[in-house]
């Protein structure tokens, strides 16, 4: 590099200019394992309200002030929290008491006591405020740094407060909704609680709680709980755990799949609601893995994106090749089975919430190191099969695809839309099926019989009206040929 006579390096001071927007910025650790991140741009052109909350904001990334009517919510479930198992007051004295002096002495006794309830509740809050100091650099660490939200908001007793409140939320709408639906039907206080009487806002809570920008980390969660249960004169460690709680919530979304059977005890804890959600669908896939070997994970998907090749053979064209579609009963939604040239799968809801759901368990799987892109997988075989409004229409007349989205061309786009971002991705629990579909689609277009007999049966076999008309022009084309033989017959031999 070249020098001048009297100084340094010509580039220092660009370098110390690197150094100090780093410093200003944020400089990225390359050994950093976010678990809560931004969605990368090209997914969420897939589908962009996918990633957006609708109704909540949980965790730095998403304060829209839309979603600021929550935060009442949030400080009354909050205040609810800290009560625990203090005695409920009126906020009146005894009617029976007359005189005016013993009124006013029943009034100072209310004012001491809800002095003592509030003495109570900020103690069990300053406890939770310092639970979530110590563990805020370890929280901070989760999430990816952005223009946002830099490191001084993720350092400050701001992130704290917010965590805290987010998180109390979240514990005890958990914590009530276990009580209310399985424990105590009949509690007053949840019974009439808004959140809880109106089904739609319970709903939307759900989808938006699996967002994968609407994440706090799961130890946050499990020790807010663990400081509850105490707080309770509960032991933690006979409590309901945590991810039972969860999976009871969100259950209603899990498509026909009951979660809390399904739980894998074994895993280590998880680094969010979201993949709780998650593992719950993965532990009959796991145990297929077991049974299949080591070569359920050796095959890799071509670069554009699509397993083993059926990209070309959409479901129009395995239909054309003979593989019938059924509609899978009672199996969860990733068990795609095919076997005696049926391909057998679990109906797909195609809404906002299903689509949402998918799409997240995606991201997730895209931005950690993950063993198992089970989503991707799924999503993957998905795309590979519909590549146009027929393919939707289909499956939709199986039973397979049940559409609310939009028309079959918006399912379509969505799909295709989808190959843009997956790419070069183990191939996992599908490899079988996968094989098997391609290896019956191979021997049909080797047999050009098979080709021609099946382009008989598609196009002059596939309504009554096609088959009348085939048939009277057989029965037509007999009866001219008899209707020859007689006039010529006779000039052959007239006697």
């Amino acid at each position: 590099m070249l020098r001048a006579d009297n100084s340094g390096p010509q580039s220092l001071g660009l370098v110390i200019d690197i150094e100090n927007r780093l410093c200003s910025r944020g400089a990225v650790n390359a050994e950093s394992r976010w678990t809560i991140d931004r969605v990368p741009d090209n997914l969420r052109k897939v589908h962009s309200s996918a990633f957006d909350p609708e109704m909540i904001g949980i965790g730095p990334f998403h304060g829209e002030s839309r979603l600021q009517v929550m935060q009442g919510h949030k400080l009354r479930f909050l205040n609810r929290l800290l009560e625990g198992n203090l005695a409920r007051r009126g906020s009146g004295g005894d009617v029976s008491r007359t005189t005016e002096g013993e009124r006013a002495s029943d009034d100072r006794e209310c004012k001491e006591d809800n002095d003592g309830d509030r003495i109570a509740k900020a103690e069990l809050l300053d406890d939770i405020m310092e639970a979530m100091r110590i563990l805020k650099d370890k929280t901070r660490a989760c999430y990816q740094v952005t223009p946002e939200i830099d490191e001084d908001y993720l350092r400050s007793d701001y992130f704290v407060e917010k965590t805290v409140v987010d998180g109390c939320f979240v514990v005890e709408l958990l914590r009530l909704y276990h009580d209310r639906f399985c424990l105590q039907p009949d509690a007053v206080a949840i019974q009439d609680d808004p959140i809880f009487t109106n089904p739609r806002i319970l709903t939307t809570l759900r989808r938006d709680l699996l967002l994968l920008e609407n994440q706090l980390p799961f130890f946050v969660l499990d020790k807010l709980y663990e400081l509850i249960n105490k707080s309770n004169n509960i032991d933690h460690q006979q409590a309901v755990r945590l991810e039972v709680l969860a999976v009871t919530f969100f259950n209603p979304l899990l498509l026909g799949h009951d979660a809390a059977s399904k739980l894998d005890n074994e895993k280590p804890k998880p680094h969010h609601l979201l993949q709780v959600f998650r593992s719950t669908f993965l532990k009959s896939e796991s145990e297929k893995a077991h049974k299949k070997g080591s070569n359920w994970v050796k095959s890799r998907s071509n670069p554009k994106g699509s397993i083993m090749g059926i990209d070309l053979h959409f479901a129009s064209e395995l239909e054309e090749a003979g593989v019938r579609f059924e509609k899978r009963r009672g199996h969860g939604l990733l068990d795609i089975q095919f076997r005696h040239h049926t391909l057998r799968v679990p109906p797909l809801p195609i809404n906002e919430h299903a689509i949402s759901l998918l799409l997240n368990c995606v991201a997730y799987e895209l931005n950690v190191d993950q063993p198992e892109p089970i989503f991707a997988n799924y999503l993957m075989f998905w795309n590979s099969l519909v590549n146009s409004p027929g393919d939707v229409q289909i499956l939709h007349n199986h039973g397979i695809i049940n559409n609310t989205l939009g028309s079959n061309v918006d399912v379509a786009n969505l799909l295709v839309r989808c190959r843009e971002v997956i790419y070069d991705r183990d191939l996992g629990y599908l490899h079988d099926e996968i094989k098997n579909v391609n290896d019956y689609c191979e021997r049909y277009y080797e047999s050009k019989c098979r080709v021609w007999w099946r382009s008989l049966i598609r196009e002059r076999f596939s309504s009554p009206w096609t088959c009348l008309s085939l048939f009277a022009a057989i029965i037509l084309l007999l009866l001219t040929f008899l209707q020859t033989i007689y006039t010529v017959y006779p000039y052959y031999r007239p006697n």
